[in-house]
């Protein structure tokens, strides 16, 4: 299985080949790219502070994994993590996923992995496989971590 994760594209477009991955997730901020998301199967997205609409939160199971996505505006992540934390318990997640710093993160905290790609208009994104999460900037790989799914 392979997952592409983004946030925060803006104005950028969203200049993918969606049919090399099995599910897309995009953590808001999408901006202008919308229309790209919206034409795709097993594509999810949240709408961010800079987006209009209601769509603030997705909790999907793949797998047996227990997904929470949000844009992280909700949760003030730009000050601390503890209400996305106690949120991602509360629903009992395996995985959160979240956008609005453009900062790239990943941190594990009570079995939950916190995953945010970093911003896309930025060149930033992230891909999960069945073993190992990358992450990317313009196609380079930045980091990549043992995962397994």
């Amino acid at each position: 299985m392979k997952i592409l994760v983004l946030s925060d594209s803006h104005s950028r477009m969203l200049d993918i080949d969606f049919n090399k991955y099995d599910y897309v997730f995009h953590c808001g901020d999408f901006g202008s790219s919308k229309s790209d998301l919206m034409r795709n199967n097993n594509t999810y997205y949240v709408c961010g502070n800079c987006d209009f609409g209601n769509n603030k939160e997705v909790f999907i199971n793949i797998n047996n994994k227990n997904i929470f996505m949000t844009h992280g505006d909700l949760y003030h992540v730009k000050s601390h993590m503890n209400s996305l934390i106690y949120k991602a318990i509360e629903l009992k997640s395996n995985i959160c996923l979240f956008g609005h710093t453009h900062e790239l993160t990943l941190f594990e905290r009570d079995n939950i992995l916190f995953i945010n790609p970093g911003a896309y208009i930025d060149g930033y994104y992230a891909i999960i496989d069945d073993n190992k999460i990358s992450f990317y900037r313009y196609n380079n790989l930045i980091k990549e971590y043992n995962y397994k799914w």
